[in-house]
């Protein structure tokens, strides 16, 4: 008797197991993306942005954001009167660029910029994206400034946008 649930007890256990191993975990679902090819997206949209910013193309400019109130910038440059810039929300930001492309007051318009040290670490719908970025007046070469630049980016609609921007330019050279 004793020998008889023993062996029930195995043959139950041994039946758990079983059936166990025929359940099936759910999948997670796992979206796989090419790491080159949304790089090469984000690195797309950086230049479309830099491109129209100097062009004072607002619309085109604007398009290249993340136009909520989730979006950030903070900047650091020795040019501005109070050093320090910062927005919290697109809209107060989009409003400053549209007044300040409308007045052409743009800064450096027409310079070129160089992209070195790049960083990228990108999933699905999140990216940040970090670099060096030399500016350069376009015809003559010369220099105008070098800064450290971070941009953090989301997925909307399938399209990469600048969520953050963040920069710090180095301090100006002056030469004796």
């Amino acid at each position: 008797m004793k020998i008889l649930a023993q062996m029930r007890i195995t043959i139950f256990f041994l039946g758990i197991c079983f059936l166990l191993t025929l359940c099936k975990q759910p999948k997670q679902e796992s979206v796989s993306f090419d790491f080159e090819k949304e790089k090469t997206a984000i690195q797309a949209i950086i230049a479309l942005e830099t491109e129209s910013y100097y062009k004072q193309d607002f619309e085109t400019w604007k398009s290249t954001y993340l136009q909520t109130a989730a979006f950030r910038k903070f900047g650091y440059w020795e040019g501005y009167p109070e050093k320090v810039v910062s927005y919290n929300g697109f809209e107060s930001l989009a409003a400053d660029k549209k007044k300040q492309f409308d007045n052409n007051e743009t800064l450096w318009q027409g310079s070129t910029e160089e992209r070195t040290n790049e960083n990228f670490q990108i999933s699905n719908d999140m990216a940040w994206y970090t670099f060096e970025q030399n500016s350069y007046e376009k015809d003559t070469r010369k220099f105008l400034g070098k800064s450290l630049e971070t941009r953090i980016l989301q997925k909307e609609n399938g399209e990469w946008k600048i969520a953050y921007l963040g920069f710090h330019y180095y301090p100006e050279v002056v030469s004796n």
